[in-house]
């Protein structure tokens, strides 16, 4: 539970109990000073303890949550291109995979990566020499690459790759993202759908 809510949820029950609002009759209660609560009637005034007060009548004050800053959004999308492939293609060694974050900095987070079928590859600088990194791979958010060797079995189940981008330090998922590729004949797929 928030500490600030804690705080105004006991002052607010302290309040009906000194108020007299509870069942049956009460002997009064005399409310101990608060010296970070104290107010002029009719000012409102901000408390350390994030709780706004509108004034006091007759030793009964009203108050008023803050508003608390909203966590921040964090989002992941996979871009993919080209947009069709087939191993035949001489420009590239797959289809490429780049992670597009929002809300976090990705070079501070680590991205597991799955596929449904075919592999995982690398080709960076300065060689850009081709690395299988098979059916799963980690990396810090680098470009990556999918292909295939072998036409599938059957071509009527699309290829699905996620990847997932998790905080190093508590292990808290920042965004996922998906990308479905659909078979194209028995040796290309096109991406059809990114989520």
């Amino acid at each position: 539970m928030d500490l600030n809510y804690g705080i105004l949820l006991a002052i607010c029950i302290a309040t009906v109990v000194a108020a007299g609002c509870a069942n049956g009759p009460q002997a009064p209660v005399t409310p101990s000073p608060m010296p970070s609560l104290a107010v002029s009637p009719g000012i409102p005034e901000t408390t350390p303890a994030g709780v706004t007060t509108t004034g006091c009548t007759n030793d009964v004050c009203s108050f008023v949550p803050l508003s608390v800053s909203p966590q921040p959004v964090t989002s992941l999308r996979i871009e993919a291109s080209p947009q069709r492939y087939s191993p035949m293609m001489s420009s590239t060694p797959g289809i490429g995979l780049a992670p597009n974050a929002t809300g976090f900095d990705p070079s501070a987070a680590s991205f597991a990566w799955n596929a449904s079928y075919g592999q995982f590859l690398s080709w960076n600088a300065p060689d850009y020499h081709v690395n299988q990194l098979g059916p799963a791979t980690s990396n810090s958010g680098k470009k990556l690459y999918w292909s295939f060797i072998d036409k599938p079995s059957s071509t009527t189940e699309p290829v699905i790759i996620t990847v997932t981008a998790r905080d190093p330090v508590t292990g808290s998922v920042l965004g996922t993202s998906t990308v479905t590729l659909a078979w194209d004949g028995d040796y290309a797929v096109t991406v059809k759908d990114i989520q």
